[in-house]
């Protein structure tokens, strides 16, 4: 008796799959009856009320073990406080094919995120194989190896059934990979992004690098998936994006990105075996690092530069928020000059230049130098028009590397002012992005 009840619930699942996946052979998304299902929802129920902001990522296993899935949700943890969480979802959609893969990464999300699952922020779904067409006869396009050609047609696949997914959870949704880290306070700097746009967008690109991460309006997400599902076997996701943007924005097509990535690629091995990144290739150089100026931690200060400016004030790039300097026909001992209210007990400085808006305009040569409380002043050393007149002797501190300096303070005396320094004339703009100055507590 209990071997027929097994087997006539199996018989039940079997022709609630098929009927289901019909549906999705007409319209493309699966009806709210399979989304809402245990089917598909198999950690947290289907969200009952919308939030802001759902975050969705597909996980597939890699050939050779690596696994950045756990890392990549903690980092989106740390990146947001309690009141970002209320207002957002996550999403997970395992899509391996073979349930043993499924279940182990199931249990692994778990144990470390359960406590995540039960306030309904983290939810973790999978599919059916009913849902894929034929993934065995795919053209031949590219001079891609057959494994490719499977690979990419899946992921176009796996994108479009979590867009369908999550198309009415929330106003916005943002599709990342499996293995990024996030910058901190990304709801906010992404809100403050988003809010920044002028009429309608189809999309924006949150990281400069590929499908890394990338916002839609949740409205658009159903046309999308279809999209995706109509053309999974034509290119690349990258390239199918692009034409649909191309699509639904009249003019001219760019990326629509901040003036850094809020996200950067993390993972060296990807889940197709033929496919490796070399760090270099799939590291985003301009990456939103810290959130200090940004909430205007920055002890009081005037900011003043030696710098004509094409966009922006020198204080922009020291204030509270995403604003920067952009400043043009930068020479040798050029500056820009940090001058306290008050002599500060620095710990720790970081600046950052270039921008994904102004790629090559970075400081190439130049140092970071300090002026302490007991440095006393000299004549011979002043820019007029500038605050840097009155601040003394400097002592350098750091160099700048790759268009960053930073440095740490261990044992000094107040800092009254901090100065750049250009210490070579370059052809290209100055982008100062930002400053940061943390004191010691």
């Amino acid at each position: 008796m209990k071997s027929r009840s097994v087997f006539a619930l199996y018989a039940f699942d079997i022709v609630f799959v098929w009927f289901s996946f019909v549906e999705i052979r007409n319209h493309l998304c699966p009806s709210g009856q399979v989304l809402r299902s245990s089917l598909v929802n198999k950690l947290g129920r289907y969200p009952s009320q919308q939030r802001h902001m759902t975050i969705g990522m597909t996980s597939i296993s890699r050939p050779n073990g690596a696994n950045y899935l756990l890392k990549t949700i903690q980092s989106l943890l740390d990146k947001m406080n309690d009141a970002d969480k209320k207002r957002t979802f996550i999403v997970v959609f395992l899509a391996d094919f073979d349930k043993v893969l499924k279940a182990n990464a199931a249990l692994d999300l778990l144990k470390f995120f359960w406590k995540e699952i039960e306030e309904d922020l983290l939810h973790v779904i999978e599919t059916s194989p009913q849902f894929y067409p034929d993934l065995s006869n795919l053209k031949l396009k590219y001079g891609d190896s057959q494994d490719r050609r499977r690979w990419r047609s899946k992921q176009n696949l796996d994108f479009a059934f979590l867009m369908c997914y999550s198309r009415n959870l929330s106003t916005y949704y943002l599709h990342i990979e499996d293995d990024v880290n996030a910058s901190p306070s990304l709801i906010p700097k992404m809100d403050e992004f988003i809010s920044s746009q002028k009429g309608y967008w189809p999309m924006l690109d949150i990281s400069a690098m590929g499908h890394v991460a990338k916002v839609y309006q949740a409205k658009d997400l159903e046309n999308v998936a279809s999209y995706f599902y109509l053309m999974y076997d034509e290119m690349p996701v990258d390239w199918l994006i692009w034409y649909w943007r191309m699509i639904k924005r009249t003019g001219n097509v760019h990326l629509v990105v901040p003036a850094a990535s809020l996200f950067q690629h993390k993972g060296l091995r990807s889940s197709l075996k033929e496919k490796e990144w070399m760090r270099n290739a799939s590291y985003d150089r301009y990456f939103d690092l810290y959130d200090h100026k940004y909430n205007g931690l920055n002890p009081a200060a005037e900011v003043s530069s030696s710098i004509a400016s094409n966009l922006g004030s020198p204080q922009d790039a020291y204030r509270g928020g995403s604003g920067y300097f952009w400043g043009k026909t930068v020479h040798t001992n050029d500056h820009v000059t940090v001058k306290f209210d008050q002599a500060v007990n620095v710990e720790k400085v970081f600046v950052d230049t270039g921008s994904n808006l102004a790629v090559n305009d970075w400081l190439k040569f130049g140092v970071l130098q300090a002026n302490f409380e007991s440095e006393k002043p000299r004549s011979t050393w002043s820019w007029p028009g500038t605050n840097a007149e009155s601040c003394g002797d400097f002592v350098t501190v750091g160099s700048f590397v790759e268009g960053k300096a930073n440095f740490t303070l261990t044992d000094s005396p107040k800092m009254k002012c901090l100065r750049i320094v250009v210490t070579q004339s370059q052809d290209e703009w100055l982008f100062l992005r930002e400053i940061d100055v943390w004191e010691k507590t």
